[in-house]
């Protein structure tokens, strides 16, 4: 065995086309959750600005402008 071989990763992906093989580090259950928070706040966010677009407030009256 050469001394400069590496040992073979856990997991390798390979780009197709390029020929480059790397290791995949999976993601903790920590990190997948502020994942997951940050894809629910966007989500929500999206959704209020569309509904916000859908349903804009009424106008007010003049009489009541003062």
């Amino acid at each position: 065995m050469c001394p400069l071989a590496r040992p073979a990763p856990e997991f390798s992906l390979e780009i197709s086309g390029t020929g480059y093989i790397g290791s995949v580090k999976f993601l903790t259950k920590q990190e997948q959750m502020v994942i997951c928070l940050i894809f629910v706040l966007l989500l929500t966010g999206w959704w209020v600005k569309t509904w916000r677009t859908a349903h804009p407030p009424a106008a007010v009256p003049l009489a009541q402008k003062s």
